[in-house]
């Protein structure tokens, strides 16, 4: 998981009890999502940007994503999503890469697979999270999140 996934969730946790034990056993994931602060997701080919806005209020926090994608895409338009396969692989465990992600659309929707095209029905904005599936615990651990903005087609 992304070091910035892995702050942002354990501040999550940590804000609202004020327990500091809780941030130091989460922060020991996997960094597959951004090697070196550059993004390992692209959508049509588009890489998104580190996402600059700090987050100030649990609110906030609450909606952070570490990365975030400038331009917007079209409701009904298909969008191709894809990792870097092989900066993926330089952080997740071989086991990790055995079996293809799995893609949350931040619109109820998930699919399977290295490379997923999707198509939002509707403007609004939402988070893309990408989980590997870990053999030895047989779960799915989000390993990236970036923001997208889904606007109405030009008419």
């Amino acid at each position: 998981m992304c070091p910035t996934i892995l702050l942002h969730r354990a501040l999550r946790w940590v804000l609202p009890s004020g327990a500091l034990a809780g941030c130091i056993l989460l922060v020991t994931g996997a960094q597959a999502c951004a090697l070196d602060s550059k993004p390992s997701l692209s959508a049509n080919g588009v890489l998104p940007t580190l996402n600059t806005a700090a987050p100030v209020t649990p609110a906030q926090l609450n909606a952070f994503t570490p990365f975030v994608f400038q331009r917007p895409y079209a409701a009904g338009a298909k969008i191709t999503f894809e990792e870097n396969r092989a900066d993926i692989a330089q952080s997740l465990i071989p086991t990790a890469m055995e079996r293809p992600w799995r893609w949350q659309f931040g619109d109820g929707k998930i699919a399977y697979g290295w490379s997923v095209t999707h198509t939002y029905a509707r403007a609004g904005t939402v988070e893309v999270a990408v989980d590997a599936y870990y053999p030895g615990t047989k779960q799915w651990y989000q390993f990236d999140l970036v923001r997208l903005r889904v606007v109405s087609p030009a008419r």
